[in-house]
């Protein structure tokens, strides 16, 4: 059995997630005979990539690299789909996981069209059966549940998976990995980009230590202001659940869950948040998670290391003039 998952990369640097999918496949596939092959493209640019040390760790738990390499200076939707599809054609793969990524949510839904085949968007879980084959599970109904998908009758199977929610390998890679090189031609482009600006986004809530996430409690800009004066008395980042972005009180760059940011901070701070599986799903592989809620029956006590049982904005106001009373003294 082949199994094939895109390596994008940024900057000749894979990004996080393929170890990711490296990692979770090797989990879930066990003593079960299969290959795990990488999907590469690339440009002129991005060539420096092959001599990579990080590259060379992440092709030790591959069984073979497929590179392209195209000769435009700028890769569109077109190119990756035409490497991916190219890939499948040749290898035949019964599953073909990609990342949850911008590029990847671009261009996946093209390659499972063309190839005519199911696709299961943002999972945040994925198994595999014997019986079925992959198992692709996402939130569903308003993120409040977790839906389990299968696609028994079409190959391959297709997933793309959120970003930071599965672990990479925690053993070192022993394979004996094969690097197989193709020119990429794509010889009809419909896409043209003629330049690229990069913005990098300010905060990055998936880098911090420290995190406050103000809940569905929070309905005001007053209430969220005090939300950022304590993420930055404790030199922390701030972030909001999936109702205060759909409010128009923070943009979604700070939305923290399963739709928004992975967080894996050393503490994360949860202020009148509700607790729903999009939230919690997001949040889950922070090492310390404090709850304030003034509701002692909330379902998310049962979810986090520490609950406080009281109004949020109680405690912040508490902390904030302490804080100010030491400043003045």
């Amino acid at each position: 059995m082949n199994i094939g998952i895109f390596l994008q990369i940024d900057n000749a640097k894979i990004l996080p997630v393929g170890l990711e999918l490296i990692g979770k496949t090797l989990a879930m596939m066990g003593d079960i005979p299969h290959k795990i092959h990488g999907i590469v493209a690339m440009n002129n640019e991005d060539k420096g990539l092959l001599s990579d040390p990080e590259f060379k760790h992440v092709m030790s738990y591959l069984d073979e690299t497929f590179v392209y390499e195209y000769q435009d200076k700028y890769l569109t939707t077109e190119h990756y789909q035409d490497a991916v599809c190219d890939y499948v054609r040749s290898q035949e793969p019964e599953i073909l996981l990609v990342g949850a990524t911008p590029l990847g949510r671009s261009f996946a839904p093209r390659v499972a069209a063309h190839l005519k085949t199911g696709i299961t968007a943002d999972c945040t879980e994925i198994g595999y059966d014997q019986t079925v084959g992959l198992e692709q599970i996402r939130p569903a109904y308003g993120e409040e549940i977790l839906a389990e998908i299968v696609t028994p009758k079409t190959f391959p199977q297709m997933a793309t998976v959120r970003p930071g929610v599965m672990d990479p390998p925690t053993e070192k890679g022993e394979r004996n990995p094969k690097l197989t090189i193709n020119e990429g031609n794509l010889s009809q482009k419909n896409l043209t980009i003629i330049a690229r600006q990069v913005k990098r986004q300010p905060g990055k809530l998936d880098q911090a230590k420290l995190v406050v996430v103000a809940g569905n409690a929070i309905k005001e800009g007053e209430d969220l202001a005090l939300v950022k004066q304590l993420a930055h008395v404790l030199g922390g980042e701030w972030g909001v659940t999936r109702p205060l972005v759909a409010g128009g009180l923070a943009p979604y760059s700070r939305q923290v869950g399963v739709s928004g940011t992975i967080l894996s901070a050393s503490v994360v701070l949860l202020l009148g948040v509700s607790g729903s599986n999009q939230t919690l799903t997001g949040i889950r592989k922070a090492k310390k998670i404090i709850a304030i809620n003034d509701d002692p029956d909330a379902t998310l006590f049962n979810k986090v290391d520490i609950g406080i049982v009281d109004d949020w904005k109680n405690i912040v106001t508490n902390i904030l003039e302490k804080r100010e009373g030491k400043l003045n003294g």
